[in-house]
């Protein structure tokens, strides 16, 4: 990471870099929560590469302190999608997967052996709840390329679109060849889903609950795409 992202007071992300402006709440939580000085360097982004650092005044208004920079996108997505989880477990694997470094998270709707189910109305809110949830973890990590959090969507379709791989027992270890894997519910994928994928991933040894999962298979494919750059 940059140096100057990493020693930056905060970070947030804008609408735009050329006039950057905060909305009413980033503006209360750099003043009133994290109180953010004038003196203090903050960072700004606008989520697909551009960055800049800038000053804060008591009114919340921005001053650039340095030109427009711009950090490349990763030189290949990564992709994880995952099985519907209880609770606020949603939350926890999109927070962890952003500040681990996926690029695109995928909510799916419910498989054969999914015990949580996911209707229409909780999927709209699922999304806008998961969405603030990346940004979020995006602002705490300081990342300047968002991630894409898709809504809810069938095992299918995520199979047809991405060359994806299951996260499955006795499946090959994780390689840099893998760019998107699968996490099925805790009681697995039915036979008729494994048919439609033969690429299988293995996570280790440890039976792990479908959110950890999900954070391994993030951290394992992260680790692969350091490694090559």
């Amino acid at each position: 990471m940059n140096d100057v992202l990493r020693r930056s007071a905060a970070h947030v992300f804008v609408e735009s870099l050329n006039n950057p402006q905060l909305d009413d709440l980033d503006a209360h939580h750099l003043l009133k929560v994290l109180r953010v000085r004038d003196t203090d360097s903050i960072s700004l982004s606008d989520g697909i590469g551009g960055w800049m650092t800038a000053t804060l005044s008591k009114d919340a208004s921005l001053k650039a302190t340095c030109e427009i920079q711009r950090i490349d996108a990763p030189r290949w997505p990564l992709v994880v999608a995952f099985a519907p989880v209880k609770g606020e477990k949603p939350e926890v694997i999109v927070q962890k997967l952003t500040e681990i470094g996926i690029d695109e998270i995928i909510p799916l709707t419910p498989t054969r052996f999914s015990v949580v189910k996911w209707d229409a109305a909780r999927a709209e809110k699922l999304l806008e709840r998961l969405q603030r949830v990346a940004r979020e973890a995006s602002m705490q990590s300081r990342r300047v390329w968002l991630p894409k959090v898709c809504g809810v969507t069938p095992l299918a379709s995520v199979l047809t679109q991405y060359s994806a791989s299951l996260a499955e027992p006795g499946g090959k270890p994780v390689d840099s060849n893998d760019r998107c894997v699968v996490i099925g519910p805790e009681g697995g994928f039915a036979p008729e889903e494994l048919e439609q994928c033969t690429k299988r991933v293995s996570l280790g040894e440890s039976i792990l609950r479908a959110e950890t999962a999900a954070i391994v298979a993030g951290a394992l494919m992260s680790r692969c795409r350091r490694e090559i750059a």
